[in-house]
């Protein structure tokens, strides 16, 4: 082989030696470009899952709608704190989106009301290892823009919270409402100290705890699935309502202290033997709309999520149960019964509830309902029952509901990004909402509804028994509306109204009281009238009532004496009150008025008087003693009446002799109703007499004589009214241990919610 032949095979052999040397570069180039890339988008990916993560997770309310600003603020951030963002080939977005789940298969949806972040990342590198050293050589620069995206929600949706809103009055250490209560229904309270004591007050149990006890095959994903109503349905389906000892069965099962359970053993027991709380039931789960003794509300989403994973303490299930199983029963109170006037019950109308759930969930506390019923028919035997039964047939009876306080805590936002985490709520109390009126008796001590929801009409003033005043009225309580402070887990907080604005509330009621009183004398003028109805009908039936108490209060062995009675209607008695010195039964009419052809003449031959036409004009005194006193012809003499202007000749032989009280009745109530401009039988100055809220006593001055005849009853009924104040700021303090208006928002737990990444 010649040295030129093999120059040249060695040349190709160069060749093959330097293209497979240039094709083992060119792979290694592509699997350091592959993995460099895979790199740089792993490192993206990363980055946009934490930015995700921390923005949602610092975020309140957990929820991106609320704050999309800081959403995109927190974003950004957090991709600084890692070391992004350096310059202007990096950047990092946020939207709101809502995740959309389909067969299994989650998408995000941009959407500005949406409760999930979703975090885009982008970064411009090189595409290639090759085409960067190119761009050394001057070659044509070649990038490539990646992109990693990460949505992140709260579990849930948001924080949840366990809290619950009462009255002190309610705890069932309390030896005043509830012990009473308790005692009324022949429940031991000895026995509730178990409920407080240290064992149950670190014992607790979930919903879905409770559910899986309960025996409800379904797994905690189906449950959580559900929406409240969806829950109630399916635990009424399943189980149906729930009786206080089986409430105790449960806890006993989820106890593993062998003494707690004994103790609750011995809780059942004592449950069982009990007349009244053995046959208890109730709902264990209800609704915003239909409350159970459990009141979950739903996440965002509408299901009820992170809610059966929240902690309840058993101490307070069991005894918000036994409130329940008490419920609608009134406790008699002996202190507020004053002089038979008043009769006084107060009760539990509704117990408090225990709810869980997101932002927006509303928790009840106990409506404590105070009854008083003022009725004249309950004075004592005697003392004034003949003048309200038989001479004036007055019965004044006014039942009086007094919602002393509800109130509802709402849910309002979570502070998460706070150690600890806190929430805070905005209660809405009213205090003291009062209502005249007939409730039945089914719901007096039942139903959360307000006391004018099932207010009904009744006769609250009959006057010669004939209805005066009836129907409804509402005066309206102090409402107020307060936000708490930031509060921790386990952290109470107390509400009460100021003092100032809750004594002018009281002031209200007592005028309201004292003005629907004042309905004896006229229209209730300072209440809600819309549902009441004064009637004007017994006008002429109290003109002849009064009529006959004046001649009977003047009759001489049995028979009326017109001159007595005369100068008793014109002139009043001579006696007078020796404290006020006051007449004792003032004058009906201030004069003795005129009327027209009133006095009648003899007529033909005597026998019959004659034409009115031809009367002469005659004073009301003068025609009242002519017709009684005076025959005017012969037959008005034998006793046939010959009078044609409607009254009778009671000086007859037969009239005389047969009839003489009810005639002289029967023209005195005529002459006073037929009286030109009517009789002023009361004035606007007895109402405003009774309106005066800073005293107790009654004074008839200028007030009419109806004043002077009621003043007895009104004297008594004044003070008492005006005592209800009293009752109501000192008396409930001392005998109840209550301070109207004040609750304890008890925050049992706040659940953030982990954040977590959904795609």
């Amino acid at each position: 082989m010649s040295i030129s032949t093999l120059c040249r095979q060695r040349g190709a052999f160069s060749i093959l030696a330097a293209g497979t040397l240039l094709l083992a570069l060119t792979s290694l180039t592509l699997v350091l470009d592959t993995g460099r890339l895979y790199m740089e988008k792993r490192k993206l990916q990363k980055l946009a899952d934490t930015a995700a993560l921390e923005s949602i997770a610092r975020v309140n309310s957990g929820r991106c709608a609320d704050a999309p600003g800081l959403i995109q603020a927190f974003a950004e951030e957090n991709a600084a704190t890692n070391g992004f963002l350096h310059d202007d080939t990096q950047s990092i977005g946020t939207r709101c989106v809502t995740v959309a789940t389909q067969n299994g298969l989650r998408t995000p949806v941009a959407d500005a009301e949406g409760l999930a972040v979703e975090a885009i990342a982008t970064e411009t590198v090189p595409a290639s290892l090759l085409f960067r050293a190119g761009n050394i050589l001057g070659l044509a620069d070649n990038n490539l823009t990646l992109q990693a995206t990460a949505v992140a929600e709260r579990e849930g949706g948001a924080p949840t919270t366990t809290f619950s809103i009462g009255a002190e009055l309610l705890r069932l250490d309390n030896s005043k409402l509830v012990g009473g209560v308790l005692k009324a229904v022949g429940m031991n309270v000895n026995n509730l100290t178990l409920l407080n004591s240290n064992g149950l007050a670190n014992a607790s149990i979930t919903p879905a705890g409770l559910l899986k006890t309960l025996g409800i095959e379904a797994s905690i994903y189906e449950l959580k699935a559900l929406s409240p109503q969806g829950l109630v349905d399916l635990v009424n389906a399943e189980v149906g309502l729930l009786g206080i000892n089986e409430l105790t069965e449960l806890s006993v099962s989820v106890i593993s202290d062998s003494v707690l359970k004994a103790e609750l053993e011995a809780f059942k027991q004592a449950i069982l033997s009990n007349l009244v709380l053995k046959d208890a039931e109730l709902a264990l789960f209800g609704t915003e709309d239909n409350p159970g003794l459990l009141t979950l509300s739903s996440a965002p989403d509408g299901t009820l999520g992170p809610a059966l994973d929240a902690d309840i303490n058993l101490g307070e299930l069991l005894g918000t149960g036994i409130l329940i199983g008490t419920g609608e029963r009134g406790l008699d109170i002996p202190e507020l019964n004053l002089l038979g006037l008043t009769q006084a019950q107060l009760g539990i109308v509704e117990p408090p509830t225990i709810a869980v759930g997101p932002v927006g969930t509303q928790a009840y506390n106990a409506q404590i309902r105070l009854y008083l019923d003022i009725d004249t028919n309950n004075l004592p035997a005697g003392i004034l029952n003949w003048l309200t039964d038989s001479i004036l047939g007055l019965r004044v009876h006014l039942p009086v509901a007094i919602d002393i306080t509800t109130a509802q805590a709402e849910f309002v936002s979570a502070q998460c990004n706070t150690s600890p985490p806190t929430a805070t709520f905005e209660v809405n109390s009213a205090v003291l909402n009062t209502c005249v009126g007939k409730i039945p008796e089914a719901q007096k001590w039942s139903g959360s509804a307000r006391c004018e929801t099932d207010l009904q009409g009744t006769e609250l003033i009959k006057l010669l028994h004939i209805p005066v005043l009836s129907g409804k009225t509402h005066i309206e309580g102090l409402s107020y509306l307060e936000v708490t402070d930031q509060l921790a887990e386990k952290e109470i907080y107390s509400t009460a109204p100021n003092s100032l604005t809750l004594g002018n509330t009281v002031n209200n009621i007592i005028i309201g009281l004292l003005d629907l009183l004042a309905g004896v004398f006229r229209p209730p003028q300072l209440v809600d009238d819309a549902s009441l109805e004064h009637s004007e009908k017994h006008q002429s039936e109290l003109i002849s009532g009064l009529a006959t108490q004046y001649l009977e209060a003047t009759k001489v062995n049995g028979f009326y004496d017109v001159n007595r009675v005369t100068k008793l209607i014109l002139e009043g008695s001579n006696e007078v009150d020796p404290e006020t010195g006051e007449q004792l039964v003032l004058p009906m009419v201030e004069t003795d008025w005129m009327i027209e052809k009133s006095i009648p003449v003899p007529g033909l031959l005597g026998l019959i008087v004659a034409p009115q036409s031809q009367w002469e004009d005659g004073s009301f005194s003068e025609a009242f003693y002519n017709y009684t006193s005076e025959p005017g012809s012969l037959l008005d003499l034998l006793g046939i009446s010959t009078l044609s202007n409607g009254y009778r000749s009671c000086h007859g032989l037969l009239s005389a002799l047969l009839d003489w009280n009810n005639c002289i009745n029967y023209n005195l109530t005529k002459f006073l109703q037929d009286k030109p401009g009517g009789i002023d039988i009361s004035s606007d100055m007895a109402a405003d007499n009774l309106l005066d809220a800073e005293s107790d006593t009654f004074n008839c001055s200028n007030g009419g004589v109806l004043c002077a005849l009621l003043k007895p009853v009104l004297s008594l009924l004044k003070p008492v009214i005006n005592g209800i104040g009293t009752l109501l700021e000192e008396v409930l303090a001392d005998v109840l241990g209550l301070e109207p208006g004040r609750s304890n928002l008890h925050l049992h737990e706040l659940n953030c919610g982990a954040p977590r990444l959904v795609n």
